[in-house]
């Protein structure tokens, strides 16, 4: 389950469906934005995808393997907020990953940590956009490895 449908959910889904997931669900506060990307990846991949519309409050299903927050909700100045879902409703089967990076440790992170889900921060998907723009604009290689360690000592994690 994805949540949002802009440019990150779009690469997020797409990869997904590339790498074999079974079923994509988006979510987004304009249903026919979720309804665009949940068509994109099915007329473009053979994996099944479905569209809701984003409701307060929203259950995240117990069959949900992945929970993405795919929005900015809770990045920087906002990072007192949490994206509007049911919270008891994650589970510790359930991986969850946020594409923010600062704060490193998101209240959806903190919130799905506490329900005994595993959690992956937007740390490394901030490393490897700027590697990937390094070498466009540049290149060159980009030191990957460098990048991942001055994210470290920033943050002590990635």
């Amino acid at each position: 389950m994805i949540l949002g449908a802009g440019g990150a959910a779009r690469a997020i889904a797409v990869e997904c469906a590339l790498a074999g997931a079974a079923k994509i669900t988006v979510v987004n506060r304009t249903a026919p934005k979720a309804r665009e990307l949940a068509d994109l990846i099915l007329e473009k991949t053979k994996v099944f995808a479905d569209a809701l519309g984003w409701t307060s409050k929203l259950e995240i299903p117990d069959t949900t393997d992945i929970l993405i927050n795919a929005t900015c909700i809770g990045l920087g100045d906002d990072r007192a907020n949490k994206p509007d879902i049911q919270y008891d409703t994650i589970t510790p089967a359930m991986t969850v990953s946020d594409v923010v990076f600062n704060p490193s440790n998101t209240l959806f992170l903190q919130e799905a940590s506490g329900r005994g889900a595993k959690t992956v921060n937007g740390l490394g998907m901030l490393a490897c956009q700027g590697a990937r723009n390094f070498t466009l604009w540049t290149g060159m290689e980009a030191p990957l490895d460098v990048m991942i360690e001055k994210l470290k000592e920033e943050f002590g994690e990635v």
